[in-house]
């Protein structure tokens, strides 16, 4: 597949703030965005990504921005019905388009790397967070 959501759940930790860190970030065949363990407000950037891809293959809007809250590092999400969903990875003076993913098959991949996190968050008992409920509701 040319799209997955990838987690470090060891790296885990709630802020005083409530804000759950750790590594989070998304592989296409040999990139890593924005590196390899990106270290990341997971669970709120996961959301926001989640709900752009759900969005994108109920019809909903055509294309989402979604940043990752530490660093100058987005991702635009769209969808058509002739080419699938389209994720473009961006950052100041860079530019990386991973296109005709089969975006039913890149939700429920999303979803289920999203599903691991809901668990780990859960299992460190950090279920009235509302980011964490959030996520819940998302993946349900």
């Amino acid at each position: 597949m040319e799209f997955s959501l990838r987690f470090d759940l060891e790296s885990l930790e709630i802020s005083h703030s409530g804000s759950i860190w750790g590594g989070v970030w998304i592989e296409s065949a040999d990139v890593r965005f924005p590196e390899y363990g990106w270290n990341d407000m997971a669970v709120a950037f996961t959301c926001e990504l989640l709900s752009a891809l759900k969005a994108a293959r109920e019809g909903g809007t055509p294309t989402r921005r979604i940043r990752f809250y530490d660093g100058p590092f987005w991702l635009i999400v769209g969808s058509s019905a002739a080419t699938g969903l389209t994720v473009k990875m961006e950052s100041p003076g860079s530019s990386r388009t991973m296109q005709a993913i089969p975006t039913s098959e890149a939700v429920e991949a999303a979803l289920q790397s999203a599903s691991g996190l809901l668990d780990a968050c859960l299992a460190r008992h950090w279920g009235d967070n509302p980011d964490v409920r959030r996520l819940s509701a998302i993946v349900a």
